[in-house]
């Protein structure tokens, strides 16, 4: 049993959003849009594998033409 989340920065914190169905039912459960740490603490406990999305990486090509 596993989760995916995915890691963004809002305004210089790091946030964990639900990437997968399961993820969400979570973050519903908790009544919340994100995962806490402690919410993701909670579903390790119950056995859940919690991994990370990894993205691309951003640039800021399309800012110098």
């Amino acid at each position: 049993m596993k989760i995916t989340i995915r890691i963004d920065k809002n305004y210089g914190i790091e946030t964990a959003y639900p990437a997968c169905d399961r993820a969400q039912t979570f973050a519903r459960i908790a009544g919340t849009k994100t995962l806490t740490r402690n919410t993701l603490r909670d579903v390790a406990a119950l056995g859940y594998q919690i991994e990370i999305e990894q993205t691309a990486p951003r640039t800021f090509a399309h800012l110098t033409a």
